[in-house]
Formats: C-alpha cells, structure tokens, sequence
C-alpha cells in the first residue's frame, strides 16, 4: 500500500538523483545568463514537484501511520534535506559544484509544493 501512492513519488525521487548527479560536461552548453535562470526554474519545479508527491502520496498510505499523520513536516523536511545533500554531493562531481541559490530555489519549490497541495486537497 504504502509503494502504491508512492511510486511516482519515489521515481521523481530517483529521476532527480538522477539529473543532480550528471556531470558537467553532460549538461546542455547554453548562454550562462539564460542557463542561470533556466536552472533556477528548473531547481523550483522539480523539488515542487517532489514535495507535492511526497506530501499526497504519504497523506493517502494507510501502511504507516506516523507518515500518514505527519506527511506535511516529513515531506517538506525530506524535500529540503535531499535538496541539501544533492547540492553537496555535486561538489564531488567535476564541473559541478555547490551553488547557495539552487539552494534557495530548492528551498522555495519545496514551500510552493506545499502551498498547491493546500490548494487543491485542502481548500
């Protein structure tokens, strides 16, 4: 029950590790004015996305109950923790490295999926 509604939580989870841990030279060349706020965008919607299926996905389990009555803090603490550990594991990758404003981007989607959430399943 509990992988039933958290699949594609889970799947994101791993598509992200997936895109954050690319190398360098991997990633698209572009102009660094439109990369940085492409990149930023991107950084938003995608721990949007996850804090948004973590939160429904834990809130609609039975299996574990704790994560059921707690899948707002456990969400968004997971969403910014993972976001935290995707940033320092890029300084490991070569021609990455830890930026404080995809940070702040993380950070910010995390909250935005929290409030779409709320939009939609709450209000």
């Amino acid at each position: 029950m509990f992988l039933r509604y958290n699949l594609f939580g889970i799947i994101w989870f791993l598509l992200i590790l997936l895109l954050g841990l690319t190398p360098g030279e991997s990633m698209p060349i572009t102009n660094v004015w439109e990369f940085l706020s492409f990149d930023k965008i991107a950084h938003f919607f995608v721990f949007a996305v996850l804090s948004f299926l973590l939160i429904l996905g834990f809130s609609k389990q039975y299996t574990f109950m704790f994560f059921r009555y707690y899948a707002v803090p456990l969400a968004i603490g997971i969403s910014l923790l993972y976001g935290l550990i995707i940033e320092i594991g890029q300084t490991f990758i070569p021609e990455r490295g830890l930026e404080p404003l995809d940070i702040l981007a993380n950070t910010i989607g995390v909250f935005a999926g929290w409030f779409v959430f709320y939009v939609i399943y709450k209000i």
